[in-house]
Order: C-alpha cells, then sequence, then structure tokens
C-alpha cells in the first residue's frame, strides 16, 4: 500500500511530466508554424535559423533542443503530418468501400481522412508547391501506396484484372486519389471534406468501372 505523501508525489511527477510534454508540444507547433510562414514568404530554401527563431520569439538553444538544423526540422514536420494521416488510414476497411459507395454513401473513415487533411492543408499545400520540399509530391504519394491503396488492389482483383501486374494497378489507383487531393488543396477556396469523401467516392466507383471494361 502506498502512503498518502507517496501518492501525492507521484502525482506531482506526473503532472509535471504532462506539463512539461505540453510544452514541448507547443513549441514545436510555434516553430512548424512559424517555417510554413516562412515558407510562404521566401521560400524554404532561403531560411535561415535566425529567420525561424526571431519570427518564432525564441532564442536559438530552443530550437536546437528539438531539431538539428533546417533540414531535420522539415523531415520531422512531414513525418509528423504522415504519421498524422497513417493513424486516420488505419480504420479505413478498403473492403468496406463497395458496402457504401454501391448505395452511394460517404464511407465515414475516409471522411476523417479529408478532416485530418483539411486541418492541416496549409502545411501540405506548402509542401506540395515550388516553394517548399521538392520530394514531398513523390514520398506523400509513396506512403498513400503502401499505407492504404495495396490493400485496396488486393480487395478489387479478380480474374478479369489479374493480368495486369500489381504494381501498375497500385501506382494507377493511388496516382488518382493524390491528384484529387493535389487539386482540392490548390482551390483558394476548397471543398469540404464531406463534399471531397463524395468527390472520392464517385471517383473510386469510376476507376472500378474503367479498370473492368478496358480489360474486358
Amino acid at each position: 500500500m502506498f502512503s498518502l505523501l507517496e501518492i501525492l508525489f507521484k502525482g506531482c511527477i506526473k503532472l509535471t511530466q504532462s506539463l512539461r510534454e505540453l510544452k514541448v508540444a507547443k513549441t514545436k507547433k510555434l516553430i512548424r508554424d512559424t517555417l510554413v510562414d516562412l515558407i510562404e514568404e521566401k521560400g524554404f530554401d532561403a531560411i535561415t535559423i535566425s529567420d525561424i527563431t526571431v519570427n518564432a520569439g525564441l532564442n536559438r538553444g530552443t530550437f536546437y533542443l528539438h531539431f538539428r538544423d533546417k533540414y531535420d526540422l522539415m523531415e520531422k514536420s512531414q513525418n509528423e503530418i504522415l504519421i498524422g494521416l497513417q493513424e486516420k488510414f488505419i480504420s479505413v476497411k478498403p473492403y468496406e468501400f463497395d458496402k457504401y459507395y454501391s448505395k452511394d454513401m460517404i464511407y465515414p473513415p475516409i471522411l476523417q481522412v479529408f478532416h485530418y487533411l483539411m486541418e492541416n492543408s496549409r502545411f501540405i499545400k506548402i509542401l506540395l508547391s515550388s516553394k517548399g520540399d521538392p520530394g514531398f509530391p513523390k514520398k506523400m504519394k509513396e506512403f498513400i501506396r503502401v499505407a492504404l491503396y495495396e490493400k485496396l488492389v488486393e480487395v478489387i482483383e479478380n480474374n478479369s484484372i489479374n493480368t495486369i501486374p500489381k504494381e501498375y494497378t497500385t501506382a494507377f489507383i493511388s496516382s488518382a486519389f493524390f491528384g484529387v487531393i493535389e487539386e482540392w488543396l490548390e482551390k483558394d477556396v476548397p471543398h469540404s471534406p464531406e463534399e471531397m469523401a463524395m468527390v472520392h467516392m464517385k471517383v473510386m466507383k469510376f476507376l472500378k468501372q474503367f479498370v473492368t471494361q478496358i480489360v474486358k
């Protein structure tokens, strides 16, 4: 049995750790938001650590507590976005698409994916632009292929499309979804996540019909 003093002491430690973690998370978000502001203003290549710290109101020591340099900041920020997206994709079950799409209904997990993309749209849009990282579009497209659409191809494959190498079918489908995202985020007034979930449904139904037709 723990004494009351021990319980209070452990509670204080947990509270201190939570407050520290919250402070670190807020600092990292401030640095990332400042990075986005500066990329919009001058492009990533022209940014210096001093630009970031001055605009964020932080000292260089605080920056270096979390990142080695601006490239480390960029890489970790990208990975954070993609890991968050992966968490949304976990609940997506491609074999359930037809259950909803055959009835012209939005698939809820895909809707959550678009909500996440909207919440992070400013940063993703910057990364996909000429001012961001030229390697990010390929990185994001590859992520989409691995995270979701390889599983999707396994579901929609049947005897009529077995003659198409899986890697090409996967590339076709993942590129289509990436193209939809890219086009969506480029708009000054993008459609809502609900509208985009409906677009996804229509695109997937079209692709399924298209692939079936061309291999007959």
